[in-house]
């Protein structure tokens, strides 16, 4: 029995271009099958879309063209139609590093300015704080500045001298430091003189982040909820505390519209090895259907930041942490081995945070001492000699484009001799290593066609592409975003979206602005704007 998604009025009149569908997505749970009409098959190799035909799906892409009808029209099963009017179908979206519990705490937090100077951002804070005088919050949380060009590091007497006796905590766009007030170090049970980096910075994050599980779920849903409209069907967690536990009582709760990969850090490792799930594997669970939920990697972090000034860099740079000016590690060599010995041994594979060229050559290291599979995350400077490694050890490149737009200019300042060395992504793809797009929410937000349009155009806004060689094409940056599946077809995988133009079409911020008119996860609608 074929069932049709029924239709409601249409519209076409400016931006509301799109036919309007009555469909409850709650309905749409663990559907047998799924029917779409007319869709465009887009191949990312070489951009070509197809005539429209038919798809259909559940698990996997059951059929493709004129047999998807008839194997609908024959199925014993309840059969749900939408009519795409000749749209693009192409793979889904991932993003392969975000932070889900500081991107949505930071969805709650006030904003200031990543590219003003710290003078500006008091005048932000002060403004934030007397707007928010009467609220109940034991301490007011603010994100998104970056002291990298500040000339010297801030401290508590000058949020002081703004907030008065009220708790104010800033967090850096990095996620690297945290700026306290005096109030806000004695509301948190902490001394210093206001300015936390690394571990201890990541430390104040977790203790902040103490908010209802439920509250914290709701706030994720909605996140994720924004994340499926722009067309991404799965996202690598890499918040420091989040349990596959975690995700699947927000998947009970329908919290979960994208599939989700939980990393864990180290601290966590044992609890995790003793799970005995691998890396990609889910847990059986009571509901029906296959859970979106599976085991991630061990996530390990090396150095530092370039903005927090301590990536871990083969040469010194100004004001660089460190005895050396270089950079600062944050986890020996042996032990970095032994971490992921034990992570292999239980089957996980280890993403391992690395931006300085010195962390990333540890790393490889690391990686070639253990034989583990893995990635390298952000890989933001290489040395030449590093490149080839890559591809000699099968360890991905977890990269972030938004973040060269945000960095742009303190690598210019910090990083002059060695600019041509930061965000190689042609160099990568030349030398066969295997390129995973991403953007490290909330350090960037989760925004997959801006960061296309940057790994294209080398910048993301008015400014001219920097450093042009080492820009992608548009057939690179999608692959890299769609863990390199190329096209929808028989058997493939059923995480599929439609759009209403071709990406190899568009540039500039008719790109950046793509969203998705359908987005579905394993045959189950997450997503319409239909």
């Amino acid at each position: 029995m074929a069932v049709t998604v029924h239709r409601v009025a249409r519209t076409r009149s400016g931006s509301q271009n799109r036919p309007k569908y009555d469909i409850d997505l709650r309905r749409w749970d663990h559907l047998d099958m799924l029917l779409l009409h007319d869709a465009r098959i887009l191949d990312l190799v070489d951009g070509s879309a197809g005539e429209p035909t038919d798809v259909l799906l559940n698990g996997r892409v059951v059929a493709v063209g004129p047999q998807a009808r008839q194997r609908a029209t024959d199925s014993a099963e309840a059969v749900r139609s939408i009519d795409l009017e000749g749209r693009i179908l192409m793979p889904g979206l991932w993003d392969e590093h975000v932070h889900t519990g500081q991107w949505a705490l930071a969805s709650r937090k006030f904003l200031v300015s990543q590219t003003a100077g710290y003078q500006e951002v008091l005048k932000e804070v002060a403004a934030h704080v007397q707007r928010r005088m009467d609220s109940d919050e034991p301490v007011l949380q603010g994100f998104g500045f970056r002291s990298s060009m500040w000339g010297s590091d801030p401290d508590a007497a000058q949020l002081d001298a703004v907030t008065g006796n009220r708790a104010v905590v800033l967090v850096s766009a990095d996620l690297h430091s945290v700026w306290c007030n005096t109030a806000a170090m004695h509301e948190l049970g902490i001394q210093g003189n206001g300015l936390f980096r690394e571990q201890a910075s990541f430390d104040i994050q977790t203790q902040l982040s103490h908010v209802d599980p439920h509250v914290l779920d709701g706030w994720v849903g909605s996140c994720a909820g924004a994340a499926a409209r722009l067309g991404i069907i799965g996202i690598r967690d890499m918040e420091f505390d989040t349990t596959v536990e975690t995700w699947l009582r927000r998947e009970a709760d329908g919290r979960c519209p994208v599939r989700v990969e939980v990393s864990v850090y180290p601290e966590r490792l044992e609890e995790a090895i003793a799970q005995g799930l691998a890396t990609g594997q889910s847990p059986i669970t009571h509901k029906p259907g296959p859970s979106r939920v599976s085991m991630g990697p061990l996530k390990v972090i090396v150095d530092g930041s370039m903005s927090t000034r301590s990536a871990w860099c083969m040469d010194s740079y100004p004001a660089g942490g460190g005895p050396d000016g270089a950079g600062v590690d944050s986890i020996t060599p042996e032990d970095l081995v032994d971490l992921m010995m034990r992570a292999k041994t239980a089957n996980l594979q280890c993403a391992a945070h690395a931006i300085g060229d010195r962390a990333v050559r540890e790393v490889l290291d690391a990686f070639h001492a253990t034989g583990i599979t893995g990635s390298v995350e952000h890989a933001q400077v290489l040395t030449d000699s590093d490149l080839p490694r890559f591809a000699q050890l099968g360890v991905r490149a977890s990269v972030q484009p938004l973040h060269m737009v945000d960095d742009r200019d303190a690598i210019d300042v910090m990083w002059a001799d060695r600019a041509d060395r930061c965000f190689r992504f042609a160099d990568m793809v030349k030398s066969g290593i295997t390129l995973a797009m991403g953007s490290d929410a909330p350090v960037s937000p989760i925004d997959p066609w801006a960061a296309i349009r940057v790994a294209v155009e080398r910048t993301g806004d008015h400014r001219p592409g920097w450093h042009l060689r080492q820009a992608l094409t548009i057939s690179q940056a999608l692959l890299s975003s769609t863990r390199h599946v190329a096209k929808v077809v028989e058997d493939g995988p059923s995480d599929v979206i439609a759009v209403d133009r071709n990406p190899f079409d568009l540039s500039g911020e008719k790109l950046a602005k793509m969203t998705s008119d359908l987005t579905i996860v394993g045959g189950e609608v997450t997503a319409s704007a239909m």
